[in-house]
């Protein structure tokens, strides 16, 4: 079993402070990392990959120090960054045949078999040998998933992977997960919670630099659950509750509104509990640091 061992982990950006602190340790699987647009995600993600080096903090996989052997770290990872691109006019097999052939010193035969391999796992035969340029947006995404899983890394590491795919395109990304997962690490942050909600066995959840929560999905949601309720409510009451940044949702009907709301116990008279999914936990749990 792999694990990657992150400890104190401090990041500037100038006097910026852009990671403040960062605590964890996970072994294989998916680990979905969650977090607003600036929340730190990308510069922690930058860090795991070797793209930046460590100001403050250790990380460790596999029990190998990424400041005193980043060589041998980066043989065991694998990063696939929010904005893939490669040269059009290269065809798919070409373009994995030139990453194998900078990332692993082994014969032709067994770079060939390695990237056969991954072709097939992925399922990607019909057009691998068509030029990129020819390719959709999920095809290339399809591909950079291909290039990190070249010489069978310990880690993987995916950045907002189902930016700018429409959801058709979002479905085929996120049902690699678990392809891709079996025997390795898998970190993949991301702000659409439900890219990684069916696959994810850990959770990481970064607010402002900070890793505001780190365990399981469902301990996530447990956390809140009890704080979500619905209720139809007339204009006054909603005025008075949208005041203290409480509603979660709005629906107009006829008597004002139907509203889901967050709060420890009924405001109204006619509220009734709602189960909690991970997209709405994910919400409470930034509404309620917000309020605390």
């Amino acid at each position: 079993m792999n694990s990657l061992k992150v400890t104190n982990l401090n990041y500037k950006y100038g006097n910026v402070q852009a990671l403040k602190d960062i605590s964890f340790e996970v072994n294989d699987g998916l680990v979905g990392v969650l977090g607003a647009n600036g929340a730190g995600k990308t510069t922690a993600m930058k860090l795991l990959a070797t793209l930046f080096s460590i100001q403050s903090g250790e990380i460790y996989l596999n029990d190998l120090d990424y400041k005193k052997c980043l060589k041998q770290v980066r043989k065991k990872l694998g990063y696939l960054p929010q904005n893939f691109s490669t040269y059009g006019n290269l065809k798919g097999r070409e373009f994995l045949e030139i990453i194998a052939n900078l990332k692993l010193d082994y014969p032709k035969k067994i770079i060939e078999a390695n990237i056969n391999e991954i072709i097939e796992k992925l399922r990607m035969k019909e057009y691998i040998d068509r030029k990129i340029k020819e390719y959709s947006g999920g095809m290339k995404q399809k591909l950079g998933f291909a290039q990190v899983l070249i010489g069978d890394p310990s880690l993987i590491v995916v950045d907002e992977p189902t930016v700018g795919l429409d959801p058709e395109q979002r479905n085929t990304i996120r049902e690699l997960f678990p392809i891709i997962s079996k025997n390795r690490i898998v970190l993949a942050t991301t702000h659409i919670v439900e890219d990684i909600e069916y696959y994810c066995n850990y959770l990481l959840v970064i607010k402002d630099g900070k890793l505001i929560y780190k365990g399981t999905k469902e301990n996530f949601i447990k956390e809140v659950d009890g704080t979500l309720w619905e209720s139809d409510v007339d204009a006054d009451t909603y005025f008075n509750m949208s005041s203290n940044n409480k509603i979660l949702t709005t629906t107009q009907n006829e008597n004002g509104c139907h509203i889901k709301y967050i709060s420890h116990k009924p405001l109204t008279y006619n509220s009734t509990n709602v189960k909690v999914n991970l997209q709405d936990a994910y919400i409470i749990h930034n509404k309620m640091k917000g309020m605390e």
